[in-house]
């Protein structure tokens, strides 16, 4: 049996799920196996996963059913301890499956670990080393204002994620920060200051695509956290209907916000392109007309000295 199990969800994959693969199947530690869930890929992504031989690699296949169906699945196949997330777009370094696990083994008042990352381009290139809080208590404190976990980063016991019911499948985005808000009512965790895992930034990602329902979710998680914390049931029933709900100005301005610092980094690094793709899908819920269609022309130029400019008047 296994000591390590390493859970991923891929949908229509093909670019980079070869390589997410390998940064896995490459770990110094070997005694894993990896849980791939195909979630109903229309691409290539099947066939690049059938190309392995690895006996490590076990591959599921269903109909399209969304990620935190699919995590929940392949968290309950797994046969693992301890439990580590991959996203199908990023990389594990080579140590990190080994530093996570013995650092798990010699903290067992420790249910969850993630580390700092290394952003990268779509084309793999490094953009900046993100950290966040690695005390416990600090990691308390900061998950009542914000996720402070990267999702990909993270291994945890797998006994402590079934005990807390698993993912909550309403959750189509944020389900990490839920989860990680109900580990920290119950458990202590942790982050490593080292970076182990590359999170690979692209407009095409998830988060990006999704800004409402991410922003609304995080906003939700954060109020059910609350209303345990105060002893008052769970009510939510049509999470469906609250993301469709029209996004208030504050609400607008705060999507902007969220999102801010990534147009930043990308201009920095040059990638001048993919930060005015971004902008555009950011600056449709900016509450000026005059400003969007201002936005729309400027992007013609599409130069860093006038995307900045927008991004300081946004």
């Amino acid at each position: 049996m296994p000591l390590i199990s390493v859970v991923m969800s891929v949908y229509n994959g093909e670019r980079y799920v070869g390589e997410a693969v390998d940064s896995v199947l490459s770990q110094s530690r070997t005694d894993f196996e990896l849980i791939v869930v195909d979630d109903g890929s229309t691409d290539g992504t099947a066939a690049i996963l059938a190309s392995y031989t690895d006996p490590r690699l076990r591959v599921i296949r269903h109909d399209n059913q969304g990620l935190t169906r699919s995590l929940n699945l392949a968290v309950a196949q797994a046969r693992g301890k301890y439990v580590a997330r991959q996203d199908a777009d990023d990389r594990s370094l080579p140590e990190r499956l080994a530093i996570q696990t013995d650092f798990l083994d010699a903290h067992p008042e420790i249910a969850l670990v993630g580390s700092a990352v290394k952003v990268i381009s779509s084309q793999g290139v490094e953009l900046a080393t993100f950290r966040h809080p690695t005390e416990p208590a600090e990691i308390a404190a900061t998950l009542r204002s914000y996720n402070c976990f990267w999702h990909g980063s993270i291994m945890f016991r797998r006994d402590s994620f079934l005990e807390l019911g698993g993912y909550d499948e309403r959750f189509v985005t944020a389900q990490d920060y839920d989860m990680w808000l109900r580990f920290s009512e119950r458990h202590q965790l942790a982050n490593l200051p080292e970076p182990l895992y590359a999170y690979r930034f692209t407009v095409e990602s998830v988060t990006v695509q999704r800004m409402v329902s991410q922003h609304r979710l995080a906003v939700l998680a954060r109020r059910l956290a609350e209303e345990r914390e105060g002893g008052s049931p769970d009510t939510v029933q049509d999470v469906a209907s609250y993301i469709a709900l029209p996004l208030s100005l504050a609400e607008r301005r705060q999507i902007i916000n969220n999102y801010k610092p990534w147009c930043r980094l990308l201009i920095k690094n040059g990638l001048t392109r993919e930060a005015a793709i971004l902008m555009a899908a950011l600056f449709k819920h900016h509450p000026r007309p005059l400003f969007r269609l201002s936005f729309a022309l400027a992007r013609l130029v599409n130069t860093p000295s006038v995307l900045t400019r927008f991004l300081e008047h946004a």
